[in-house]
């Protein structure tokens, strides 16, 4: 982003955010604490330096606003009516609407980016911006279950990116393409991308574990939808081991200040902004609990599918793990492997006791895909125990709860299991509906 406009967004979002400071009778100590210095609030309100992304949204939660309402007001035309942007006179203006879409889409706000994404004349935009115009509708239209027209513009956005040798958005680009192939079944193609993003990544040395144990992941996850277990216990093997080395926010934030320092020094500006960004505010220590807890719950799956005696030796290793005993969804994605392996060889008790306390660690955590599997698990367990009514609140809550996150994948395979145990009890009726219900979530995914 060009010092102008920087300095320009800068000196907007502090205004906006003084003033909203100030009505709402914060101290910018009440507003900073528990995640900001008062120094960071300060310097946000004198124009000094602008807040990242995750760290507008913080803020604005705060004070009852949406992140874009604290971003520069555009000029609108006086009829309201939209007017097309030429890049040559107003590269502020698209660079700011860009940045707003990328604000939308991580607020998951999808259709909303994609309408704003409508309204900017790409014929007339410069290469650099057309490749972060594709990527950001690509991603968009991922999220909206719009897969085909993902996957167009996405292979659109990978030869800009190859042309103009930009690595950072090549890498993150092949990442999201990956995931597309994988929402239309099409695991091959998935596998595919997501190797060319590794492979890039080892090229250019980009030094982001947390982004390369995401990529690791997704492949695990591909190879266990093609049964290719070894090579899925692999995957998630690399990806727990990438995201020990940022275990703590700290850790992270030291890999990116060094980051920003070296595409400075390689007068590579964008990517220094990026992760200056990155390293000024990191709400990443969730992030990392999060994608550790699932990197946990797959590589238990996988074992149990694959080899039960080794995933009894892997969980009782697992369990051991101080880094994992600290880490609430970490410890009951371990803790829900060990009751459903239990209930495998009929130990039931046992099976009961590591649900409960499974169920302990995941209640106060709201909505999370370790959350629903220990519902859904409790759910198996008391049709074992021939308690079919409370079996069923627990199965309804899990699936749920999947449904609100979103997870498809999860949602379709979870439905149709339970659908098959309605249908053996003799429940056709509610089987039906559940079968439909994962019909549904694979038509989502594309297939």
């Amino acid at each position: 982003m060009p010092e102008q406009l920087s300095s320009k967004i800068g000196k907007s979002v502090g205004e906006k955010l003084r003033a909203a400071r100030t009505a709402h009778n914060y101290t910018q100590s009440q507003l900073a604490a528990p995640d900001f210095s008062v120094s960071y609030i300060s310097a946000i309100e004198r124009g000094q330096i602008h807040p990242s992304l995750r760290a507008l949204e913080i803020l604005a939660a705060r004070l009852g606003l949406s992140s874009t309402q604290l971003l520069p007001n555009r000029s609108q035309p006086e009829d309201g009516q939209h007017v097309s942007i030429s890049p040559f006179e107003h590269d502020d203006e698209v660079d700011l609407q860009l940045l707003e879409i990328h604000l939308l889409i991580n607020q998951e706000e999808m259709e909303q980016a994609i309408a704003q994404l409508g309204k900017i004349s790409v014929k007339r935009l410069k290469r650099p911006q057309q490749l972060q115009y594709r990527y950001l509708l690509g991603t968009a239209y991922l999220h909206s279950g719009r897969l085909h027209e993902s996957e167009s513009m996405l292979l659109e956005a990978v030869e800009l990116a190859k042309d103009a040798n930009e690595y950072y958005y090549y890498s993150r680009i092949l990442n999201v393409l990956g995931m597309a192939y994988a929402a239309m079944h099409n695991y091959s193609q998935a596998i595919l991308a997501h190797q060319r993003c590794l492979n890039l990544l080892a090229e250019i040395n980009l030094g982001d574990p947390l982004f390369e144990a995401q990529v690791y992941s997704h492949l695990g996850q591909h190879h266990m939808q093609l049964e290719h277990f070894k090579l899925a216990l692999e995957m998630f093997q690399q990806a727990t081991s990438l995201c020990s080395r940022c275990k703590e926010a700290q850790a992270l934030q030291a890999i990116y200040l060094d980051l920003s320092q070296r595409y400075l020094n390689e007068g590579q500006y964008t990517l220094t902004k990026i992760y200056i960004q990155k390293s000024i505010f990191l709400s990443d220590q969730k992030v990392i609990k999060r994608l550790r807890s699932e990197f946990h719950y797959y590589l238990g799956r996988i074992m149990l599918i694959s080899d039960k005696e080794k995933a009894h030796s892997y969980l009782d290793a697992a369990l051991k793990q101080q880094c994992i005993q600290n880490d609430a969804l970490a410890w009951a994605s371990v803790l829900i492997h060990y009751a459903e392996w239990n209930l495998v060889y009929g130990t039931l008790e046992d099976a009961i006791e590591y649900a409960r306390q499974a169920r302990n660690l995941t209640s106060p955590l709201g909505d999370t895909l370790i959350g629903a599997s220990v519902l859904i698990a409790q759910g198996h367990i008391e049709y074992t125990q021939h308690q079919y009514d409370q079996g069923d609140r627990h199965f309804v809550d899990g699936l749920a709860m999947l449904e609100r996150l979103g997870n498809a994948e999860e949602m379709a395979e979870q439905s149709a299991r339970y659908a098959q145990l309605l249908e053996k009890h003799g429940k056709e009726h509610e089987a039906f509906t559940y079968f439909r219900r994962a019909f549904q979530s694979r038509q989502k995914l594309g297939r």
